[in-house]
C-alpha cells in the first residue's frame, strides 16, 4: 500500500515531466536538454518520493530517451554496462561468500573478544568491527549480523549488573546499537565497493569524461575519512550524548567468548575465502603498479572484481555437501536492483553532458562561484547530508552528480572538489531510520526511539559535514592530484 507522499509523488512525476515538455525550451538551450531536464524531474521526483521501487525508476532512461530524441537506445543503454557496475557486482559476490562461510562473524567476535572489560570498549570493539567489515561487505549484512550480538550485550548488562544505574544501562544499549549502524555506515565510506554512492561517483566522473578514479586513489581519501569518524562518533556517542563509565560483568566476556568457540576452529573454506578477499583488495590497492607491467596493462578494478567472483565458483570448499565456495543459488541474494540503479543513473548524466545540459547548467549557476569554493563545499554536504535523511542516498546522489559537477565547470574548478562531497555526504545521514537501511535496522530492533536516534544523528551529522568538507579542499587535490 502506497503512502499519501508516494501516490501524490506517482502522478506528480509525469505530470511535471510532460508539462515541461509542452513548454517551450530556454532560447539559450538545445531541445534535447530541455526534454533532459524533463525527464530527469520525472525521475527525480520518483526517487526521492519512492513511488514505484527505485530500480523501476532507473530502467525510465531505456523506456522515455530514445522516444524523446535524448539518444538511441544503444546510447541510452551504455551507461548499465559501466565498469562501475562490474566492480560492484564482484564485490557482493566476495560479500555473499564472506556471509555464506560466516567469516565475517569470526572477523567480529575476534575483534570484540580482544577488547577491554569498560563498557566503552566494548562499544568500541563493536563500531570497530562494524567499520572493518563494512568496507568490504554490504552496510546492511554487518548491521544484521553484529545486531542480534549487541542486543545479547544489552541484554546480559541489564539482567547482571546491579551497581549500574537504570540511566547508564539505557545509554549503553542506545550507544552500542547505534554505534554499530553508523560505524556500518562510516566504514562504508572507505572504499569503492562499500557503499552505493562512492561507486556512482566513480562511474559518473568516467562516463561523463573527468578521468577515472582507482580502488586504491579512492582509498586514499576515503580511509582518512572513516579514520577521522569513527574515534569522533565513538567520543560524542560514549562521552556526550550517552555518556557510558561503567565496566562490564564477567558475564559479557563469558558470552562473547562462548559465541567465539562455538564457531569452532577456522575451516578450510574460510582460509580459502579469506585468500581470494586477501588477493582481490592487494590487486585493486596495488593495480596503478601491476599496469606497469608486461601484460597487465589492461587489468581493471572491474575486472579484478569478476575475476575473484569467477574465482570463487571454481575453488572447491572442502565441504562434502557444498563442494565449491559460491554456488549460483545464493544469487538471488544479490541486490541486483541496485546495480540497475546504478545504470539508470548514469545513463541520466551521461544524456545531461551530452546534451548540452550541463554547459547550460554551468553557464546560469556561474555567479555562485562568487560565494568562493569552501562555501559552496560546505553547502553541497550540508544540503546533500541533510536531504539524504528523507531520500534514497543513491538516488540522491545520481541526481545531483551531474548538477554539481556543472556548477564546478561553471566557475573553473575542478568538478572532482564538488562531486566527492556530494557522493560521501550522501553517507553522512545519521538521524532517521529512512536515513539508512543500518538506521532502519537498528530501530526496528525496539530499543530505540526516533528522538534518541534524531538526538544522537544530529551529531554525527556535523560531525561529518566539517571532516568531509576538509578532506574535500584540502586532501582529495592532494590524493587525486
Amino acid at each position: 500500500m502506497k503512502t499519501g507522499y508516494q501516490k501524490v509523488g506517482l502522478w506528480l512525476g509525469p505530470l511535471v515531466g510532460i508539462a515541461l515538455l509542452l513548454l517551450p525550451h530556454p532560447e539559450a538551450m538545445s531541445l534535447p536538454a530541455w526534454r533532459t531536464v524533463a525527464a530527469g524531474i520525472w525521475m527525480a521526483i520518483w526517487w526521492c518520493t519512492e513511488a514505484v521501487p527505485v530500480a523501476v525508476t532507473a530502467i525510465l532512461p531505456l523506456a522515455l530517451f530514445p522516444l524523446l530524441g535524448i539518444g538511441d537506445i544503444k546510447l541510452v543503454a551504455a551507461p548499465y554496462a559501466n565498469p562501475i557496475i562490474y566492480l560492484f557486482m564482484g564485490g557482493f559476490v566476495i560479500a555473499l561468500a564472506i556471509e555464506r562461510w560466516n567469516l565475517h562473524k569470526r572477523m567480529a567476535l575476534t575483534i570484540l573478544t580482544s577488547v577491554g572489560n569498560s563498557g566503552r570498549s566494548l562499544i568500541a570493539g563493536f563500531m570497530f568491527a562494524s567499520a572493518s567489515i563494512s568496507m568490504w561487505v554490504m552496510n546492511t549484512s554487518t548491521t544484521l549480523m553484529l545486531l542480534p550480538i549487541g542486543v545479547s550485550i544489552v541484554k546480559i548488562v541489564s539482567e547482571t549488573a546491579d551497581e549500574v544505574s537504570n540511566e547508564e544501562k539505557h545509554n549503553f544499549q542506545l550507544a552500542l546499537l547505534l554505534g554499530i549502524a553508523y560505524s556500518a555506515t562510516i566504514g562504508g565510506m572507505s572504499t569503492l565497493v562499500g557503499t552505493a554512492p562512492n561507486a556512482l561517483l566513480a562511474g559518473f566522473m568516467k562516463e561523463s569524461g573527468f578521468g577515472e578514479i582507482g580502488f586504491g586513489q579512492f582509498m586514499l581519501v576515503g580511509f582518512p575519512l572513516t579514520i577521522c569518524m569513527l574515534p569522533l562518533s565513538w567520543f560524542a556517542l560514549t562521552r556526550i550524548v550517552f555518556p557510558v563509565n561503567f565496566v562490564t560483568s564477567p558475564e559479557t566476556r563469558r558470552v562473547l567468548t562462548e559465541m567465539r568457540a562455538d564457531l569452532g576452529p577456522i575451516s578450510i573454506s574460510e582460509k580459502r575465502v579469506s585468500v581470494v578477499f586477501a588477493m582481490a583488495a592487494f590487486t585493486w590497492m596495488t593495480r596503478p603498479l601491476l599496469n606497469t607491467l608486461p601484460g597487465l596493462s589492461g587489468l581493471s578494478d572491474a575486472g579484478i572484481a569478476m575475476i575473484a567472483a569467477i574465482t570463487l565458483f571454481l575453488i572447491p570448499s572442502g565441504q562434502s555437501d557444498d563442494p565449491y565456495l559460491m554456488k549460483w543459488e545464493i544469487m538471488p541474494k544479490l541486490p541486483w536492483g541496485l546495480l540497475l540503479l546504478f545504470g539508470g543513473g548514469l545513463s541520466l548524466a551521461s544524456s545531461v553532458t551530452r546534451t548540452g545540459l550541463a554547459d547550460w547548467i554551468g553557464n546560469s549557476l556561474i555567479v555562485l562561484g562568487e560565494a568562493g569554493t569552501i562555501v559552496l563545499v560546505v553547502v553541497i554536504t550540508t544540503l546533500i547530508a541533510f536531504l539524504t535523511e528523507l531520500t534514497s542516498n543513491t538516488a540522491t546522489t545520481g541526481t545531483f552528480l551531474p548538477v554539481v559537477a556543472a556548477l564546478a565547470i561553471g566557475i573553473n574548478v575542478d568538478p572532482l572538489i564538488f562531486t566527492l562531497p556530494a557522493a560521501l555526504a550522501a553517507s553522512c545521514a545519521f538521524m532517521l531510520p529512512v536515513a539508512t537501511p543500518p538506521n532502519a535496522i537498528v530501530y526496528g530492533s525496539g530499543y530505540i526511539r526516533i528522538p534518541e536516534m534524531a538526538k544522537a544523528g544530529l551529531s554525527l551529522n556535523i560531525i561529518g559535514i566539517v571532516i568531509l568538507s576538509i578532506i574535500a579542499l584540502y586532501l582529495a587535490p592532494v590524493a587525486f592530484g
